[in-house]
């Protein structure tokens, strides 16, 4: 028997080989970047100003959150420590859409990009938030989160998927993304697993669709795990030519 991991039509070498293909049939595409030095400290710098600034707009209202001990506030995606990386994300979706276009073999449908509904998290021990997904006026957008700081017993601990029994606080502070059936049983049913734990790291950012259910753990200890959330609109249109893919930005392959 022939085993041929592509889609191509393998080349018989006898008339008694049978043609076998796998054929990957895949579920999601997660985009994922890191931002220099710089561009994290006007990140953090916009959120330290947050934080201080008593007119700063409450973002809780529109959110499951359940942070109590910190806050969400909303991020005025005009403020000039905001633009460079609202720009990075724009240049992220591009790459994301046209690799997502060329997988399924089909052109890309003309659209413009827009990044309108920014805030920030300030959760501190015992705030969470719940399994959800993003809400958008746009049938077409990006979720997604960069971590800005993490407390040391989050970002130092000693990660492992498979060992989350007896209570050793494995998942504290960890973001969970889910796009299936979560289970411990998915390698001997031959089922490719259907979440993924990310151990928060500052500066290291993520969009994905907008349907991708996500949480985050609450966590024991001192410290703040600081986050900014963000969607990014989809809008189908004739201006794809104003918006030409940067060469800053590639994808890993």
């Amino acid at each position: 028997m022939m085993e041929n991991l592509s889609f191509d039509r393998p080349e018989k070498k006898h008339e008694s080989d049978v043609e076998f293909m796998l054929e990957p049939k895949p579920a999601l595409l997660v985009g994922k970047g890191v931002i220099p030095q710089d561009i994290l400290n006007d990140l953090n710098s916009l959120c330290d100003d947050l934080q201080t600034n008593p007119e700063g707009k409450d973002y809780s209202l529109n959110l499951v959150g359940e942070i109590q001990n910190g806050s969400q506030l909303e991020i005025n995606t005009s403020d000039k420590r905001f633009k460079r990386f609202k720009k990075l994300l724009k240049d992220s979706a591009t790459l994301y859409i046209n690799h997502f276009f060329e997988s399924i073999r089909r052109p890309a449908i003309p659209y413009h990009l827009k990044v309108d509904d920014v805030w920030s998290v300030h959760q501190y021990a015992g705030d969470y938030n719940p399994l959800h997904d993003h809400g958008s006026p746009y049938y077409s957008a990006f979720s997604g989160f960069i971590h800005l700081k993490v407390p040391s017993q989050i970002e130092n601990k000693d990660f492992n998927s498979t060992n989350i029994y007896g209570a050793k606080g494995t998942l504290d502070g960890v973001t969970s993304i889910v796009w299936g059936n979560v289970g411990n049983r998915e390698q001997t049913i031959f089922k490719y697993p259907a979440t993924e734990y990310i151990i928060p790291t500052p500066g290291v950012y993520y969009i994905f669709p907008l349907w991708l259910n996500h949480c985050v753990y609450p966590f024991r200890g001192e410290g703040e795990r600081r986050s900014i959330a963000y969607n990014i609109e989809v809008m189908w249109d004739d201006d794809y030519h104003d918006n030409p893919v940067p060469s800053g930005v590639r994808i890993l392959r």
